[in-house]
């Protein structure tokens, strides 16, 4: 039973039973109520949220990370306190509580170019993936997929091997709930046929790690084809982008959003790169005009 003298910590069990919320995330909960006991030195209870505490501690938490990280942390401890306060543990969120300021920045992303040296990176990975598969197979593979369909990360660790391997298939987004139609090509689904020989298995990629793993595995394999730094995410955006330079508008359809929608536009394309693609001007002369006596 989880009365207001039980800590935050605990509380995040109580919230996702009552809730239908991915594993994914119930993880970022547990981290933002992590780094909110770490900044405390103990086990931060219910009863001790309050505006002062929790403005305190976004206010040296975001001297350390990104203002997107501390703006995240900081919504989803907003998230936990606004339903303790429902069950009647503790006093709401005020307006108080410090917000966190995030300046617009120019999405990036991964060109196809960074891509394939990305896949070049993989060839070297030693030992063996937990699916079975040599860690080399199966990153080719996942990255090859992540391109090809533009999903986010836990919508791709489900796909059914059965649907990959037919080369189209829809899937219904977790964090949306829009079904979105995904097309592999064909030297992806080559790629599949041949890990599945290998390797028969029920998922396409299966990661049975937590994504912390996931992206410290993938950073190195970044920092290994020694292209821009960048997340899982930058496959996301660099697919949408790429499809956005081949027909213009497909990018929202391509990555499921609703139909007018301009979230593709406001955070997933790269607009430098559909910059360089555009028409530009005719350059001017370079010759002085001669000046006449009606200027």
């Amino acid at each position: 039973m989880v009365a207001a003298s039980s800590s935050l910590a605990d509380y995040v069990a109580t919230y996702a039973l009552y809730r239908d919320v991915r594993a994914g995330t119930v993880r970022q909960y547990e981290l933002a109520v992590a780094a909110l006991d770490r900044w405390a030195g103990r086990r931060v209870t219910v009863a001790a949220l309050t505006p002062e505490l929790v403005s305190k501690w976004l206010r040296d938490y975001a001297a350390e990370v990104s203002p997107a990280t501390a703006a995240s942390k900081r919504s989803q401890v907003l998230v936990l306190w606004r339903s303790a306060a429902d069950d009647g543990l503790v006093a709401a969120p005020t307006r108080r509580v410090r917000p966190v300021k995030q300046l617009p920045r120019a999405t990036e992303a991964w060109t196809r170019e960074e891509v394939e040296r990305l896949l070049v990176a993989c060839r070297d990975l030693p030992r063996t993936h937990r699916s079975g598969l040599s860690r080399a197979a199966w990153w080719d593979l996942a990255i090859r997929i992540a391109w090809d369909t533009g999903l986010r990360w836990a919508d791709q660790m489900a796909v059914p091997s059965e649907a990959a391997r037919r080369g189209r298939f829809t899937v219904v987004q977790s964090k949306t709930r829009r079904p979105v139609s995904c097309g592999l090509s064909d030297s992806t689904v080559a790629a599949l046929e041949e890990t599945l020989r290998a390797c028969p298995r029920a998922i396409a990629t299966p990661w049975p790690a937590t994504q912390e793993a996931f992206l410290q595995q993938f950073r190195r394999i970044v920092a290994a084809a020694k292209i821009r730094p960048g997340t899982w995410k930058f496959l996301r955006r660099g697919s949408a982008t790429d499809v956005e330079l081949q027909v213009r508008g497909d990018a929202t359809t391509h990555l499921g959003h609703a139909p007018g929608s301009r979230v593709a536009d406001t955070n997933y394309l790269a607009h430098d790169l559909l910059a360089a693609s555009r028409a530009r001007p005719r350059p001017l002369s370079r010759g002085v005009v001669a000046r006449t006596d009606s200027m």
